[in-house]
C-alpha cells in the first residue's frame, strides 16, 4: 500500500491505518517535498500539485516492485488519480478517503466568498511573503484551523482526536509560506475529473456523512463517472473519518479488498 497525504499534511493522519493494515500489507508512507521529514525544495515558490505527483511517483519507483494498492486522503486523492494516470499498470485498486476530485470548496454558492478569501490569502504568499508568514503564525497561535474546521464540517468536536489536528499545526508551522501559496493555488485550480473514466481498477470512494469538504453527493458523482467504483459513507463523520471512526473505516476497506483482491 502506498499512502498519499492531504494538503499541508505529513504522515500523521495515517497512524491507525498503518497500525491496522501493516499486519498484512507492506505499507509505505512518505512526506511530500518541504513537508514533515522531507528536505526543503530549492524553489519553494514553484511547488505545485504536479510536484507532489512527481514525489509520489519517485517513491513508487523506489519502493514498490509489484502492483500496489494506492491509498489517498483529502488532496491526496488528486495526487493519487494523477499518479494512476501516469502508471496505471502499477496499481491493483484505489482507495480514496475523504477527498474531492474537482472544486475543492464545493458547489454551494454561499461558500464562494470563502473560496475567494482563501485564494486571496494564499496569493499573499507569493506577493508579500512577510505578511503571509505573519498571518500563518497568527493562524497557528490562535488555532484558527480548528475553529474554521469545526465551522465548515472538516472536524468534529466530539469525534475528531486532538493529536492529528496538533500534528497538522506542527507541520504547517514548518512549511515555507511560498510553498504553501504556490501549492494551495495550484490545488484550487486543479481538476482531475477527466481521469475518472480512464480508471480501470476497482475503486473505493469513502467519505464522512458530515464532511462538507468532500461531501457524499460529490463521492456519488465521482463513482458514477468510473467503470468499477463504489462509495461508502461513514455516518456522523467529517473530513477526518479515518481517525474519527477507524474501526468502521478499516472494516469497509477490508471488505472491499476481500471482494476485489482475494488472497
Amino acid at each position: 500500500m502506498l499512502l498519499c497525504n492531504g494538503l499541508y499534511c505529513s504522515t500523521h493522519y495515517y497512524g491507525p491505518w498503518v497500525q491496522h493494515f501493516s499486519k498484512r500489507w507492506r505499507v509505505i508512507e512518505f512526506d511530500y517535498r518541504g513537508h514533515g521529514k522531507s528536505a526543503e525544495p530549492r524553489e519553494p515558490a514553484s511547488v505545485t500539485l504536479e510536484s507532489l505527483v512527481q514525489d509520489a511517483e519517485d517513491v513508487l519507483r523506489a519502493t514498490c516492485d509489484a502492483p500496489s494498492v494506492l491509498v489517498a486522503h483529502s488532496m491526496g486523492v488528486r495526487v493519487a488519480l494523477e499518479l494512476y494516470e501516469r502508471a496505471p499498470h502499477r496499481f491493483r485498486c484505489l482507495i480514496l478517503l475523504c477527498g474531492s476530485v474537482w472544486d475543492s470548496l464545493g458547489p454551494i454558492p454561499s461558500r464562494y466568498p470563502l473560496r475567494n478569501l482563501v485564494s486571496g490569502t494564499l496569493g499573499l504568499g507569493g506577493r508579500i511573503p512577510a505578511v503571509a508568514d505573519w498571518l500563518k503564525d497568527q493562524t497557528i497561535k490562535h488555532d484558527l484551523v480548528s475553529k474554521v474546521g469545526y465551522g465548515l464540517g472538516g472536524l468534529s468536536r466530539t469525534l475528531t482526536p486532538r493529536e492529528p489536528v496538533e500534528a497538522l499545526l506542527r507541520n504547517v508551522s514548518r512549511l515555507d509560506i511560498r510553498l504553501m501559496s504556490s501549492l494551495g493555488m495550484s490545488y484550487i485550480a486543479h481538476d482531475a475529473r477527466w481521469i475518472l473514466p480512464r480508471v480501470t481498477v476497482p475503486t473505493l470512494m469513502l467519505v464522512g456523512s458530515k464532511d462538507s469538504l468532500a461531501f457524499p453527493a460529490h463521492a456519488r458523482a465521482v463513482v458514477r463517472s468510473m467503470r468499477c467504483a463504489e462509495a461508502y459513507v461513514c455516518p456522523g463523520c467529517t473530513h477526518l473519518a479515518p481517525v474519527e471512526r477507524p474501526e468502521e473505516v478499516h472494516r469497509a476497506v477490508e471488505s472491499f479488498l476481500l471482494r476485489h483482491l482475494p488472497r
